[in-house]
């Protein structure tokens, strides 16, 4: 169990130092995220991107180039092919979006010939340290699969309980989210996608997980609401990951822990052969941070 991103920085410097490849890394904000961990002693970059723009960057933030590997490319998609080529290749160990728009990056990602696509569906992990909860909540997909079916649904559970054994889980806790404990199909067809993918865990056919399903956020989280409810539940109270049922619920449940909730998060990209760190511009420097921290850490 992590309890913190404390103890997710001391479980990767006990794995050593790993590389992230950035493409078109002229971005002030992700080389500043960089260097933090590179000062760290966490990781090594390979800088994908034009090398002008980069000395400019240094320049303006006093910062050396010389801790870094550059590869000097103008074009957009040529550089995101370049990050991708030097990952797949075991050169890095992680890919990460610089300047280059989302489309264009997870289009290289995806490329079914060059691409690093390696599971059944690419989907976001959202991890969470709330001052609320007693150990670090995973969430999944608030970011990638906007209305995701039964299938959908099933791996997104499995990109986010692979990504949690990478991180020292043996069977993490996994709450299928809606907003009640009981099945109701017609009215809510998320209860009934929850029920059958929690069966599907106790049959392991989603294997070394122990999934229950559907739990209201509540359930999944307060032991205390458990009891009120009188719901007997091996993940109710203890969840280490929660699944929500769309974007929607996703979106929000991730806007309120950090915005009213005051909970540190990072947010990784699973399903490709290895992490991938997408993040926007809204996100601040700790958040940025702590998804190079994340992602080298599930990284193999």
């Amino acid at each position: 169990m992590l309890k913190n991103f404390d103890d997710l920085l001391k479980r990767l410097k006990s794995k050593g130092k790993k590389k992230i490849a950035v493409a078109m890394a002229q971005d002030a904000d992700a080389i500043l995220a960089l260097e933090k961990a590179r000062a760290a002693g966490l990781t090594d970059a390979v800088l994908i991107g034009s090398n002008e723009e980069l000395k400019k960057i240094a320049g303006d933030h006093n910062l050396s180039l010389d801790n870094y590997e550059i590869v000097d490319i103008k074009d957009e998609r040529q550089c995101v092919r370049e990050a991708v080529r030097i990952v797949k290749n075991g050169e890095a160990h992680v890919v990460m979006k610089g300047l280059c728009s989302t489309a264009v990056f997870l289009k290289g990602i995806l490329d079914k010939e060059n691409g690093l696509r390696s599971a059944k569906a690419l989907s976001h992990l959202a991890i969470f340290e709330s001052p609320n909860y007693h150990k670090l909540i995973f969430m999944s997909d608030a970011a990638m699969n906007i209305a995701p079916d039964l299938n959908d649904k099933i791996a997104i559970t499995e990109n986010a309980v692979s990504a949690a054994h990478a991180l020292g889980y043996e069977k993490p806790k996994t709450a299928m989210i809606s907003a009640v404990e009981k099945v109701n199909a017609s009215a809510m067809p998320s209860t009934a996608d929850a029920a059958i993918i929690a069966k599907m865990a106790d049959r392991k056919q989603i294997k070394d997980v122990i999934i229950d399903g559907p739990l209201a956020v509540d359930n999944a989280l307060s032991s205390k609401a458990n009891e009120v409810k009188g719901l007997v539940s091996p993940v109710g109270g203890d969840a280490d990951i929660c699944i929500v049922p769309n974007i929607e619920t996703g979106n929000v449940f991730y806007k309120l822990l950090t915005v009213l909730g005051d909970a540190r998060v990072a947010g990784v990209i699973l399903g490709a052969s290895a992490p991938v760190v997408l993040t926007s511009r809204a996100d601040s420097e700790d958040s940025k941070y702590l998804s190079i921290v994340s992602a080298l850490c599930i990284s193999k």
